[in-house]
């Protein structure tokens, strides 16, 4: 696996426009859970990558996009931020979720010098939760019916992982 992060462009959207709309994918992302047009997911692309508080990445295998991952929210005077990856179907269970996240982390705490990288799962997402684990994450604490998708109200779990492990 020659697993790369390349900075986001917008000329990646063909790439993102493979998995956004992918229920299956997004199930786990309650804030995009209608259907996303192109121009829609053009205009979100710009504004990431103009951002100072979020750092996206498209994820290769070689030449085959994998998916995306990006350290957002960053809050810079306490040096922390939030880990997103999404990794489209067809490349999901090759091991490109745990490599992905790996290199994000050098990054974090390389080239970014954070102390401190969070996320939010799912509290039922328990494969998840197992890979940010062996990642050297830990738990922080239960977000109780943190999100809705459709009518249901689901808890999500805050992890972390300190610069050093």
């Amino acid at each position: 696996m020659a697993l790369s992060l390349v900075p986001l462009a917008v000329e990646h959207l063909p790439h993102v426009m493979t998995w956004v709309n992918d229920r299956e994918v997004m199930a786990y992302f309650a804030q995009r859970q209608a259907h996303i047009t192109e121009a829609e997911e053009e205009v979100y692309l710009r504004a990431l990558v103009a951002s100072k508080n979020d750092r996206a990445f498209s994820i290769f295998d070689g030449d085959d996009y994998v998916g995306q991952c990006s350290i957002n929210q960053i809050y810079w005077p306490a040096k922390n931020g939030r880990l997103f990856i999404a990794v489209r179907k067809a490349m999901q269970g090759k091991g490109h979720g745990p490599a992905a996240v790996r290199a994000l982390l050098d990054v974090a705490f390389g080239e970014l010098g954070l102390e401190k990288v969070w996320l939010i799962v799912r509290k039922d997402n328990r494969k998840a939760q197992a890979m940010y684990l062996q990642l050297g994450f830990d738990f922080e604490g239960v977000l109780r019916h943190e999100y809705k998708v459709g009518d249901e109200y689901y808890d999500m779990v805050r992890m972390a992982v300190l610069r050093g492990g």
